[in-house]
């Protein structure tokens, strides 16, 4: 009876040996590689000495949903900055409407030649969509899109504006404090002006990433060496048991 492919490459002493080492060197291999990530970190503790000053709570902020008065304001203020830095129309009446991070460095001759840092566009219709709000500080989504005249040159994109507050009580108000593009942005040129409310983007577009932990990659690596040292006994097993059944029948052949 003919034997296969398989069980002549098993038959071979030559193949088992071959098998068996690069078993072996896989299991090594794999141990290492498992020891590292399990004590990769080998230096010893850093310990510091105790501090008696009170400690430094992070408490991140906590949204504020504004009422619809307050939202007016902020759009009407947002507007008008559109109006001026950003359509570079009489820029310098928008140095009033500027937070001190959006003055840093220039001054009201700066916004008049409209030296500013703006990005400028030609705006000729807007849509506002209030992306967070907190107790002073406020986000927004400002879909613009472009001048008859530009329209050509521009597609319709979005910017991220925020306000922060300034001031108490009854001189509180809000100042831009940053105008920057929105990553992206360009695809919005099939939206059109008459499309939605004009407090209206659409929603915006949420990606979460996953990570995996330690534990993830640990349990692969104990399978490739609990394998790496199954396969070859296997193997040994299996000709060892073969050997015995051969010499069995050999045995009772001549009896």
């Amino acid at each position: 009876m003919g034997t296969t492919g398989e069980g002549r490459f098993l038959s071979s002493p030559r193949f088992r040996r071959r098998l068996a080492k690069g078993g072996v060197l896989l299991a090594v291999v794999g141990t290492g590689a498992l020891v590292s990530i399990l004590f990769w970190n080998t230096a010893d503790p850093v310990v510091y000495p105790p501090s008696h000053q009170a400690a430094q709570v992070y408490l991140p902020d906590l949204p504020v949903d504004y009422p619809a008065s307050e939202k007016r304001a902020v759009i009407s203020i947002a507007s008008r900055f559109l109006d001026t830095a950003v359509r570079r129309n009489h820029s310098e009446l928008a140095y009033e409407l500027a937070g001190p991070g959006l003055r840093a460095g220039t001054t009201r001759r700066h916004w008049r030649e409209g030296d500013i840092p703006v990005v400028p566009y030609p705006v000729d219709d807007a849509r506002w969509k209030f992306d967070y709000s907190y107790a002073d500080e406020i986000g927004l989504q400002v879909l613009v899109f472009p001048t008859a005249a530009a329209a050509s040159d521009l597609r319709p994109m979005i910017f991220n504006m925020s306000l922060k507050a300034v001031g108490s009580g009854a001189k509180r108000h809000w100042l831009v404090d940053s105008w920057t593009p929105r990553g992206g942005s360009g695809g919005s040129g099939t939206v059109r002006k008459d499309q939605g409310s004009p407090f209206a983007l659409g929603a915006a577009v949420e990606s979460t990433t996953a990570r995996l932990g330690a534990g993830w990659l640990v349990f692969p690596l104990l399978i490739l060496i609990f394998g790496a040292l199954i396969l070859p006994l296997g193997v040994i097993g299996f000709e060892r048991h073969r050997s015995r059944r051969a010499q069995r029948a050999y045995e009772a052949s001549r009896s």
